[in-house]
């Protein structure tokens, strides 16, 4: 089908927008780095932020690293094809994979405060085959979720525009690269804040337009009376009476039940999830994950509703007023867009989405190279790193793979490999080493070769239950049979159930008892790291010397008491956060999906009810995203406006 979009249009917003947003970006580094105490030539500050985000920013930054162009796109392809149940499940199923995060958070917290990684603990625990092995499903993880990155936005943008997807894919990259590069993590959760905003922005546009001002729908009544016609001239197969307006849907469920499974392989090993975790002030980390999952329920569950059901109810009757039922349900949103706002709303989705990624993918490069410094470069080939190599090392670690980048970018595009394949992959391969690293981080009995042995079996046999199920189900194994819904269900379900049931039995029969003193040990921030001028000081240290003693394999550095809350107050965290965590899913996954299927569809007032409650929940969210974050930085930049201020006038000025 013809573009929506002049191909100028794309290259104008890779190019134009891209170079704008990388100098601001640039610009806001830079500010920060004058006026405040925070210094951009340091590593911990390029990796970690200094540990020192609060959390309104925390929670918006976990919003924009949840919200992929995926997201968006999928959001809208899966309300499309089951109707409303698909933005919720989308959304609900997501905010548990976080909440469930947040008790990671607080534990890495508590028994490794100073580490850059995930891996990093388990070396120290574990040794370095365990360590090893478990590099290779972290930088898998991160390598699979940025193949689909790089491959959805190029894929969208050649879309939307026509501009060529192999210079999608290498220029997409390249301003990403400059910022990241000069400001670091921070810079990067600068530019998920700005990402943020304007996904709300976007969602309440797409919202007012549907149910308040579109001369053709105008108001939940109208539309829902548009969607019962829909129902009559394009059914959904396994909705009760073929309706949008019904949480009785087969394939909406399974939907659901694969986003709660697979979804979590993609928090619990993406670095870019426990590198905030990292970057956050360990008194406020469990707050900015709670209050961040629960932000980002809106952003599948109300851009969906929104987009998707306006293009259905604009095609619901006989003479449709846009096209009949999209052949190719990946371009639900553009054709909303379009349809809603004519040009201006394509442009203004096309923009999004490309912050979408450049945004994910700033957060990638500083995780990737997290992983090559801190777990590959500094234990294996430079224990005596000075703060100089470290800093340089991350520096090309972040070049080099945004160069990577644009290459798997244009493999994945020239192979034809779809973003739904890569993103059921990515769980079927890696799934089985979530429950290892949950029990190496948040226990002290996991026992270590039940827990890589199980990471191991799980692999094979999720490898196995995926190509099986495709074979059943289809006859025949190919891209498109192992990208079926069932086939990967059973591959992430095998690798997470298989390899959690071992480490439990594992655990139970033969328990360690591992001292997580040795983690707290581990590793100190590199402004801390022993200077040039003092090489020995590791050695001089007692603790260090008996923690080295205890464990051989590890390259152990003196105590880093970094935390600002004690180990009593973590724990109540943990604590706090599993009793949300299993109430928010009771209510979101269970109690509210039951109550929701009573009727078999839903009456208009149930519709109007449903439209409103989400609504408010979009406030609620930008409250917390967009609102608090400045609230609580009000001193900051308070700081930072009599600085430039002073400079403008030539008065002096000091750093608090």
């Amino acid at each position: 089908m013809s573009t929506v979009l002049p191909q100028g249009a794309g290259y104008g917003v890779v190019l134009g927008l891209g170079a704008a947003f990388a100098l601001l970006m640039i610009g806001i580094s830079k500010i920060q780095s004058r006026y405040t105490i925070r210094s951009i030539n340091s590593s911990e500050e390029f990796t970690s932020a200094s540990r020192s985000l609060k959390p309104g920013i925390l929670a918006s930054g976990i919003v924009s690293a949840a919200t992929w162009a995926a997201t968006l796109l999928q959001s809208a392809t899966v309300t499309y094809t089951y109707g409303l149940s698909g933005g919720y499940w989308y959304g609900a199923g997501s905010v548990s994979q976080i909440m469930l995060f947040a008790q990671n958070a607080v534990m890495l917290k508590r028994n490794a405060p100073g580490v850059h990684t995930f891996l990093e603990p388990i070396r120290v625990r574990w040794g370095t085959f365990p360590h090893i092995l478990f590099i290779f499903y972290g930088l898998g993880t991160n390598i699979l979720l940025t193949a689909q990155l790089i491959t959805g936005g190029s894929s969208t943008i050649n879309a939307l525009t026509g501009m060529h997807t192999y210079a999608a894919c290498c220029l997409i990259p390249a301003t990403v690269i400059a910022y990241t590069l000069v400001g670091g993590l921070r810079a990067t959760f600068f530019s998920d804040y700005a990402h943020t905003t304007l996904i709300f922005v976007i969602i309440l546009v797409f919202m007012f337009s549907t149910f308040a001002t579109n001369p053709n729908l105008g108001s939940p009544s109208k539309v829902y009376d548009l969607l019962q016609e829909a129902a009559t001239n394009y059914p959904l197969e396994g909705n009760a009476q073929g309706s949008y307006t019904t949480f009785r849907s087969t394939n909406g469920l399974v939907f659901g039940i694969i986003v709660i499974i697979s979804g979590i392989t993609t928090v619990f090993m993406d670095q870019t999830y426990w590198q905030r975790a990292v970057a956050s002030k360990s008194s406020t980390s469990m707050k900015g994950y709670l209050w961040g999952g629960m932000a980002f329920f809106p952003v599948p569950w109300a851009f969906a509703t929104a987009c998707s059901l306006a293009l259905v109810a604009l095609a619901a009757g006989p003479d449709n007023m846009i096209t009949a039922r999209l052949a190719d349900v990946s371009l639900v949103a553009p054709e909303a867009a379009s349809a809603l706002l004519g040009k201006s709303g394509a442009m203004l989705l096309l923009v999004t989405l490309f912050l979408a990624v450049t945004s994910a993918a700033s957060a990638e490069l500083v995780a990737v190279s997290s992983i090559i410094v801190y777990d590959i470069y500094k234990p294996y080939f430079a224990p005596t790193a000075s703060e100089k190599q470290v800093l340089f090392v991350s520096h090309c670690a972040v070049f080099g793979y945004g160069i990577f980048m644009m290459v798997l970018g244009i493999v994945f595009a020239k192979i034809g490999i779809s973003l739904s394949w890569l993103y059921g992959l990515t769980g079927v391969m890696f799934s089985c080493a979530v429950a290892p690293v949950g029990f190496a981080i948040r226990t002290k009995t996991g026992n270590k070769w039940g827990c890589v042995s199980a990471s191991v079996i799980g692999f094979v046999c999720s490898i196995v239950a995926w190509v099986v199920t495709a074979k059943e189900y289809y006859g025949i194994v190919d891209v498109t049979s192992t990208g079926g819904s069932y086939p990967q269900l059973a591959g992430n379900s095998a690798g997470i159930f298989i390899s959690g049931g071992i480490c439990a039995i594992t655990t139970w029969l033969w328990p360690d008892n591992f001292d997580f003193d040795s983690t707290t040990a581990a590793s100190l921030p590199a402004s801390s790291s022993p200077t040039d001028e003092d090489p020995d000081l590791k050695e001089k240290d007692p603790a260090s010397v008996a923690d080295h003693e205890a464990q051989p394999e590890a390259d152990i550095l003196p105590v880093n008491n970094i935390n600002d809350a004690s180990d009593q107050a973590l724990y109540k965290d943990f604590k706090e956060s599993v009793v949300v965590t299993v109430v928010v899913f009771v209510l979101l996954c269970i109690v509210i999906p039951a109550f929701a299927a009573i009727p078999k569809v839903w009456t208009k007032a149930g519709f109007v009810v449903w439209v409103v409650i989400t609504f408010l929940y979009t406030f609620v969210a930008i409250a917390v995203c967009v609102i608090w974050p400045i609230w609580e930085s009000k001193e900051t930049l308070a700081m930072i406006a009599k600085g430039i201020h002073n400079d403008l006038t030539g008065k002096s000025f000091e750093k608090a």
